[in-house]
């Protein structure tokens, strides 16, 4: 489950600062103020783990993705291509992860 979310320059945000998230968020605001932002930066990260494509850091999207949010310039704040963009997550896990070596795939490195 995801706890926490914090965007920089991402879309209208120039920070969000720390978003508690918990098993029921809401999001309320005026227009145009960056709710669906906030869930576009979740489904931003979600294509981007799903795409196959390893060389590309991020997968903004395409007729075929949960959202296509154009490209780099389309997405950071104010369009400005020498801003860095961050998007930061903390969740709990509902059971320990196990992180496998595709060498030796029948011991785990990480429990």
């Amino acid at each position: 489950m995801l706890t926490r979310l914090a965007l920089q320059n991402f879309k209208s945000w120039r920070t969000t600062g720390d978003v508690r998230l918990a098993p029921i968020t809401g999001f309320f605001g005026t227009n145009s103020s960056g709710k669906t932002s906030l869930l576009q930066s979740l489904l931003l990260l979600k294509q981007t783990a799903d795409s196959s494509d390893r060389g590309q850091a991020l997968h903004f999207g395409d007729s075929n993705s949960l959202v296509d949010l154009g490209d780099f310039r389309a997405v950071v704040h104010k369009h400005s291509v020498d801003s860095r963009l961050s998007l930061s997550l903390d969740w709990k896990a509902s059971e320990a992860l196990a992180i496998v070596d595709s060498v030796h795939a029948d011991q785990p490195v990480v429990e």
